[in-house]
């Protein structure tokens, strides 16, 4: 073996680990920071313009036939008319170049921040989900500058003088003068209705009615049971008088036939004399209070159990309602996502939900009638992926010191690959060999065996030594009845350390293989869904020690690691990407 410093086992493995870490957190990390940054700009404009809406009504301005958000900047940036009269803010309350560019409909299927304008509210809102695109960022434009918008709806609720040398303009109203005593009739007009009496107002020795029955008592009743019939019978002798009624404190009515009575009603009902020997009844007070009901659960009705892998990848999922019309609202969420009001059937993505969705549902009462009902639960599964096939492997483009030797040296490959120069007595070459595996039933995410790589560190002359090795994976795959081949290429460093010869350490002498990417993948594509697929060595024999990405084995030793592969679903391809 050739005779150069370089860096012990323990000082790679520690610059190999800090590399791996600072590589896996560091995408994830800046797309989590450019999205937080994104959204927090979105909601700093919208508390931004909130205020400028705010400011322009407190003007006077008016935005209640405003239905779009181009419709309130147009009003916002406006100049109100008569402006040198308005003791307020009278110009535009944001710049002139503000506009806002929309979601198109992919950015809208997305659990992405957008913005909308709440014409019920009269204020911008956020939301996370919506069944139509929302606003995605709010821009300038240097085009729009001096539009020249006047608001003539706006009304200024003070305006300084226009025809007066008063601060306000001012008009003295002369009094009018009455035209003189008004002629009032004096004939008798009959009384059309009946009032009551309050009760014992009645003339001094009159015999008093008997106040009217109910047919239903006072209580408390299911809300089922609403609205309840009821009955009230006179007890009085037939002529003697009419009943009235009243309820919840309204008007009084003459009784002519069975009530509707409401859920929670107060019902009064008084017996009238109609003789001059009766006196009115009192007057009697009845309750019906009502117990709420609990609505019942929607049921969830997917057009299909499961995503499909390469057909049927959305599902459409639809809520029925199981409560009568005008009880209730339904609302929906996916997982831990918020609660969101049901307008109609709603769609789930396979590229969104990769490992599946739940559903829930629930009925929420529109008053205080009822109770919102339970939760429906509803998990949609996804088609697995499995993978059935064989691999084969082979070496390529040996790269190495200017005197390398290799049994590839003129091009060509092969599944076995030596390099080096045995000039002494006690030197071999070193060698690599692959050997084939299949593989069964494999799903998607799950680690399987490629293939093995033997390795034989040998101890060869100085210059001989080969630094760099293509390994191609010949892979024919069965995924669900779709077949596909194809050929990956990964970069294998040979990394030849300087030997020490410490009997107490012998695996700092140890060469090994690297993987040159530790994240190394490629992507495979099946009828337009996209996988990656990425390798890592794994068990060795004794000889040998690895890690994902490394391969280490004693110097003039042999030993094997097993190779594996994974393959994790992507999602659809995006051909306009």
């Amino acid at each position: 073996m050739k005779s150069r410093r370089a860096f012990s086992l323990l000082e790679a493995l520690i610059v190999v680990a800090v590399i791996g870490i600072v590589a896996s957190l560091g995408g994830a990390v800046f797309s989590h920071v450019v999205t937080s940054a994104r959204e927090q700009k979105l909601q700093s404009d919208v508390d931004s313009l909130n205020r400028s809406v705010l400011a322009y009504l407190g003007a006077g301005g008016d935005l209640s036939a405003a239905s779009s958000p181009e419709e309130v900047l147009s009003a916002l940036k406006s100049r109100m008319s008569h402006a040198s009269r308005v003791p307020t803010l009278s110009g535009s309350k944001v710049d002139e170049r503000l506009t806002f560019v929309m979601q198109n409909a992919e950015e809208a299927g997305r659990k992405t921040r957008r913005a909308y304008w709440d014409g019920d509210a009269g204020r911008f809102v956020l939301a996370t989900s919506g069944s139509t695109p929302g606003i995605k960022s709010f821009v300038l434009d240097d085009t729009l500058v001096n539009q020249g918008l006047e608001d003539e709806n706006s009304r200024a609720s003070m305006l300084y003088a226009a025809e007066d040398s008063w601060i306000w303009d001012y008009q003295e109203i002369p009094a009018s003068r009455p035209a003189g005593p008004s002629a009032m009739p004096l004939t008798e007009v009959p009384d059309t209705v009946a009032t009551p009496a309050p009760p014992g107002s009645g003339p001094v020795g009159l015999t008093p009615l008997a106040s009217p029955t109910f047919s239903v008592p006072s209580g408390v009743f299911p809300i089922t049971s609403f609205d309840l019939p009821l009955s009230l019978s006179n007890p009085n002798p037939a002529g003697s008088s009419e009943l009235f009624y009243s309820i919840d404190f309204g008007n009084w009515k003459a009784y002519t036939g069975p009530l509707s009575v409401p859920p929670g009603a107060l019902v009064a009902a008084q017996a009238i004399s109609m003789s001059d020997l009766y006196s009115d009844s009192g007057r009697v007070d009845q309750s019906y209070d009502f117990i709420p009901g609990a609505l019942i659960a929607p049921v969830i009705s997917p057009d299909r159990p499961q995503m499909g892998l390469f057909t049927g990848r959305v599902i459409h999922v639809t809520l029925i309602e199981q409560n009568s019309s005008g009880l209730s609202t339904m609302q929906y969420k996916i997982g831990d996502e918020p609660w969101t009001d049901y307008t109609g059937p709603f769609p789930l993505d396979r590229d969104d939900y990769p490992t599946g969705a739940l559903v829930q549902a629930r009925a929420t009462p529109i008053n205080d009638f009822y109770t919102p009902s339970t939760t429906s639960l509803r998990t949609l599964g996804v088609e697995a992926a499995l993978v059935t096939g064989t691999a084969t492997g082979s070496f390529s483009n040996p790269i190495g010191e200017k005197d390398m030797v290799s049994n590839l040296n003129n091009g060509g490959s092969s599944d076995y690959f030596e390099w080096g120069l045995d000039t002494a007595a006690d030197h071999m070459k070193s060698w690599l060999d692959f050997s084939n595996s299949s593989f069964n039933t494999v799903a998607a995410g799950e680690r399987f065996q490629i293939g093995t790589l033997d390795y034989f560190n040998g101890t060869i002359a100085g210059g001989t030594a080969a630094d760099h090795i293509t390994f191609t994976a010949n892979l024919n795959f069965d995924m669900n009845g779709v077949g596909a081949s194809t050929a990956l290429d990964f970069d294998f460093d040979l990394i030849n350390v300087t030997n020490k010869n410490d009997p107490n350490d012998l695996w700092a002498d140890a060469d090994y293989v690297q993987l040159a990417d530790p994240m190394a993948s490629q992507t495979i594509t099946f009828q337009g869904i996209e996988f990656l697929f990425q390798l890592e060595f794994g068990e060795t024999s004794t000889d040998g020690i690895s890690l994902f990405d490394e391969f280490y084995v004693l110097e003039g030793r042999s030993a094997s690691t097993k190779l594996y592969g994974t393959l994790i679903e992507i999602g659809s391809v995006d051909f306009n990407n």
